[in-house]
């Protein structure tokens, strides 16, 4: 067993995920059997009247931060980005980067009234806060379910773009894929994120993501940009954003305890490659395979082991860690007790094992 599960580990953190890009085709149009009628005119959306509709609720965002150097001298710097306000009472949501290690915060509305808001909660690994305007009766972009966002659907950015005067800057595009992932920060991986070419800049960060309804779809919040894969592909046009599903859920936590109750298994893991598996003579493709084990977590208590694959928790197929992840975030929550099936090798042979879990709560960062 060890040589075969030192054998597949190295391979996962030695494996690379290429991707190709692909140059796009000519087409050429069919005839329409009526060469003398005048083709139909494009129809544009109405970009000016949504954007009327929801800039109210948008603010831009400044947090003073204070930095000490290992001397114990004090510097103070400036975080800017934008939020919207999702309740009447004055909630403002955006990200958590925009505020982070702010002493104090600074709202701007539309009509370019300001006002310290107070800092209600903040959550890293969703990269959310919520902050807090006095008073009420404010203007609002609810956060509802909307369903059915697809690939191909317009999409407006509304935020304050390298902070420009003169209030938010708007850009156009379309959702290009969802239920992306990124790393965010150095182990912050955010997940289930709407993939948009609508032009984000520093400054739009926290801002809205709304469909033409002016419907608040998801939260911008990051970038990529210049080259990846070693400096031999030019990126463009892909920016990120939280879906409206995960900021409802995140919200509604900070608002109510402050902080976001984690589902948490206590395990360090990777991805089972399928090709990898294959090469080790595996009879499963897929699967997440636990790396490490926190001492005394919800899994170590569970009897688990490093080398076991996760295959199954509670009723759904684990194909990745993305898999695992959703699930934590969004089906399963602190305490819970589930079942969960593993793969695992004893003496060069595999067999299935049924394991209980109770899910802890992964601790605050």
């Amino acid at each position: 067993m060890a040589v075969v599960m030192l054998a597949l580990l190295a391979a996962v953190a030695c494996s690379t995920d290429p991707t190709a890009t692909a140059e796009p085709t000519p087409t050429s149009q069919p005839a329409t059997g009526n060469e003398d009628s005048t083709p139909n005119m494009l129809q544009l959306p109405n970009i000016a009247d949504t954007v009327e509709e929801v800039r109210p609720a948008v603010v831009s965002i400044v947090a003073k931060i204070i930095t000490q150097d290992r001397f114990g001298r004090q510097s103070t710097g400036f975080g800017s980005g934008t939020g919207v306000i999702f309740d009447e009472s004055g909630l403002v949501l955006t990200n958590n980067h925009v505020i982070e290690g702010g002493v104090e915060v600074t709202v701007t509305k539309d009509d370019g009234t300001q006002n310290v808001a107070e800092i209600v909660g903040a959550d890293r690994l969703s990269d959310l806060a919520v902050l807090r305007l006095p008073g009420d009766g404010y203007p609002s972009l609810p956060l509802r379910e909307n369903g059915g966002l697809r690939a191909g659907d317009w999409v407006i950015a509304i935020g304050n773009a390298l902070a420009l005067p003169g209030g938010p800057t708007v850009t156009v595009g379309v959702v290009s894929a969802l239920g992306r992932s990124i790393e965010a920060s150095p182990g912050i991986t955010l997940y289930d994120l709407i993939q948009t070419d609508t032009s984000i800049n520093p400054g739009n960060s926290g801002g809205p993501l709304i469909d033409l309804n002016g419907n608040l779809v998801g939260i911008n919040t990051a970038v990529l940009r210049g080259t990846s894969q070693g400096g031999e592909v030019s990126v463009e046009g892909i920016g990120f954003a939280i879906d409206i599903e995960t900021a409802r859920q995140v919200a509604d936590q900070l608002v109510e305890l402050g902080h976001v109750r984690w589902a948490w298994m206590g395990v360090f893991l990777a991805d089972l490659i399928p090709e990898v598996a294959a090469q080790v003579g595996l009879p499963i493709r897929e699967g997440v395979i636990i790396q490490n084990t926190v001492v005394d977590g919800p899994s170590d208590r569970a009897g688990m082991e490093p080398g076991d694959i996760v295959v199954n928790i509670d009723g759904h197929d684990i194909a990745t860690i993305s898999d695992l992840t959703r699930l934590l975030k969004q089906e399963f929550s602190a305490g819970q007790e589930l079942k969960v099936e593993i793969f695992r090798i004893v003496d060069g042979e595999g067999f299935r094992r049924k394991l209980t879990l109770e899910l802890g709560e992964r601790p605050q960062q």
